[in-house]
Parts: C-alpha cells; structure tokens; sequence
C-alpha cells in the first residue's frame, strides 16, 4: 500500500487523528479496567492517555497557523481502517496485568513509527518527507522509553488470565 501524504497539513491532519485517538481509546481501556477494579492497569492506561494527549497538543500547536483539511473517517491512509496507534480493544482482558499494558503500547508505538516511516518513503513532498521522519524518530524515542518501563513489571504466569469464576454479561 502506498501512504503517499501529499502536503504538512494533511500529515498533520492524520497526526492529530492518530494522537487524539490512542488518547480517546487508552481511556476508554481504562474506564473499562477501573470498572474490573484493575486500578494498575488503569492508571498505567491514563498516563499513557495523557502522553497522547500531550502529543496531539504539539500536533495542534503546529498546525495553528495552517488550513488543516478535514478528512472524513474512511479516507484516513490507515492500512486496516484503524489508526496505528490505537489500541486494539479485543487485545484487551479485564485481568492483564502492566506487563500487558506495556506490550499493547509497544505495538501501537511501533505501528506509528512504521506509519510515518512509510510516509517518508513513499511521500514526494520534502516537507513531508522532512516531517515524518521527524515523526517517526519520536516514535522511536517511545518506543525505547516504554522498553526502559517493560523491566519494572514482571512478566505474568502462562495462567494469568484463569478465572474461575468470570464475570457475566446481563442478557
């Protein structure tokens, strides 16, 4: 698939989406881990919510003073229909551990590196080209530092996610 973004304020239109996204969708998971009483898990979730956050704010930042296009949900460039850095809720279960918090953010950081990292290639705008890679070098940089945090949890038991007695859905 080619990701050829064709200027900044489309790339910056596709930023801010994936950034306000991962930010939405981390704190929709933790909702849903405060509410299984999995208060690690859900604290881990918004301080990674308020990283997003905290990204989509520079995204802004830039674009303040650009025509930033509107694109509609369905012509985003994501491969799958999904932006590359949200999290996947069916990766998610009511017993993970920050162990598993920490592999489900490693995948969607190193899925927007790749994302930005493919615009750089494919993109024939400089700025563009200039622009992600700046982008994906920040990625990178999340990528080491939640690596650095994946040593202060331990990896779970195989059996981590049995549960005798599961929680039941009302019909």
């Amino acid at each position: 698939m080619n990701l050829e973004i064709k200027s900044v304020e489309e790339l910056l239109a596709h930023s801010i989406s994936m950034e306000s996204e991962a930010a939405e969708r981390y704190r929709e998971i933790a909702d849903a881990m405060e509410v299984h009483n999995n208060l690690d898990v859900a604290e881990l979730f918004n301080t990674l919510a308020g990283y997003a956050d905290k990204h989509a704010g520079e995204m802004q930042e830039r674009a303040k003073d650009l025509e930033i296009p509107h694109i509609a949900p369905w012509d985003f460039a994501w491969e799958d229909g999904d932006s590359p850095e949200a999290a996947d809720h069916f990766q998610m279960h009511y017993k993970m551990t920050p162990y598993h918090v920490l592999q489900v953010a490693l995948k969607v950081e190193k899925g927007a590196h790749d994302f930005y990292k493919k615009i750089a290639t494919d993109s024939t705008n400089p700025e563009v080209v200039k622009l992600a890679k700046e982008f994906a070098e920040e990625e990178s940089e999340h990528v080491e530092m939640l690596e650095g945090w994946v040593g202060r949890y331990p990896k779970p038991d195989k059996n981590w996610d049995e549960d005798l007695d599961p929680p039941m859905m009302h019909e």
